[in-house]
């Protein structure tokens, strides 16, 4: 897809009101994540701030988004079924009208520096912290007084307890997608894909073993591995 040529970029979005309700128009996140269990999280976030979301799971479905819309915030995972969401940092930095502010997300902190000099202004390691992640997305990190008492003085659970509470039919759903990637006769590429996204919901879910079981799997090839792991996982019982 054709981009414009690159531009001066955009200084971040104002702080100071940036999540106040008087504001004169909902802020707008465009979120890019093949993760439903994630994607509630951040959601669930969203509604804390006053902004409002948009989601896309697959690069392809986040350039239909930006055919119609200028979102303020693009949060975007680096790990995408379709390809890496560095490409999309990259292009929509160059883009004339680019967002306020760029997020990358990732389960993996050796990409940090790699995003950054993609064009993002921020980088969030996996799992969603509500902290974390709405000062990141706000920017408030440049001005810890950007965000109202309200949003700063809830505590937050603890780690392992984290999704404790997470939408069960979200976690079946993430689980189903990776039962249904190992199926058949899948590639090596999309075998690496689908531990390294299964060993997302484990770090979500604070489930450290099941993540590290996971990326083992996925480098031995062990389809047969990650379907068990992921079928063990499901909160509403295995697949008959």
């Amino acid at each position: 897809m054709p981009y414009p040529a690159p531009a001066q970029r955009h200084s971040p979005l104002p702080l100071a009101s940036a999540c106040l309700a008087h504001a004169p128009s909902p802020r707008t996140l465009l979120l890019v994540e093949d993760s439903r269990l994630a994607a509630e999280a951040v959601r669930l976030i969203c509604r804390r701030a006053g902004i409002r979301l948009r989601r896309a799971e697959t690069l392809q479905s986040a350039l239909l988004h930006l055919k119609v819309y200028r979102p303020d915030i693009a949060m975007i995972d680096l790990g995408l079924p379709d390809g890496s969401g560095l490409d999309l940092i990259a292009a929509l930095s160059n883009r004339s009208e680019r967002p306020g502010r760029i997020v990358a997300v990732s389960g993996e902190d050796g990409l940090k520096d790699t995003a950054l000099a993609a064009g993002a202004e921020a980088f969030l390691l996996k799992p969603i912290s509500i902290q974390r992640h709405l000062t990141a997305l706000t920017g408030a990190e440049d001005n810890p007084g950007a965000l109202p008492d309200q949003m700063t003085s809830r505590s937050e659970p603890e780690a392992g307890s984290r999704n404790a509470g997470a939408d069960p039919l979200a976690l079946r759903d993430d689980l189903r997608m990776v039962r249904d990637m190992v199926q058949g006769r899948p590639g090596a590429a999309q075998l690496r894909y689908a531990g390294q996204f299964l060993a997302s919901i484990g770090r979500a879910l604070g489930d450290d073993g099941l993540a590290s079981a996971a990326l083992r799997a996925a480098r031995a090839g062990d389809r047969k591995a990650l379907f068990a792991l992921a079928d063990a996982r499901d909160p509403l019982g295995p697949v008959l």
